[in-house]
């Protein structure tokens, strides 16, 4: 017995996402454009290429902020990175402020004034 519902009984927006295991699904769009918490993730994702700026590819980039963001207490995997990196997941502050550490001041003015370039 099934506790799902049949395919045809849910809403739209309720189906399984038909996108496939490594696609994103998202455009690629300024975080400017997004509203809300897209926009935080959008900026959060950002800011990790701007930390890692030797990553050449999106699970270099994994490998290496999961690296560095792991404590003995908390580890992160480079698929916790990935889910961060395609905006599927919000990071907990506690790793905002280290990626900001690591990028810089100018991080966070970006955040006051995003227009300021």
């Amino acid at each position: 017995m099934s506790l799902r519902p049949a395919a045809s009984s849910l809403r739209s927006d309720d189906r399984p996402s038909p996108r496939g295991h490594n696609s994103t699904g998202l455009s690629e769009m300024s975080f400017r454009k997004c509203s809300g918490e897209e926009a935080e993730r959008a900026w959060f994702a950002s800011l990790l290429w701007r930390a890692f700026p030797e990553a050449q590819s999106e699970n270099d980039l994994a490998e290496r902020a999961a690296e560095v963001l792991t404590s003995d207490r908390r580890p992160v995997t480079s698929r916790t990175v990935r889910n961060w990196l395609r905006r599927e997941n919000a990071p907990h502050f506690r790793y905002v402020l280290k990626v900001v550490a690591l990028v810089g001041a100018e991080a966070v003015f970006q955040i006051i004034d995003p227009e300021a370039e």
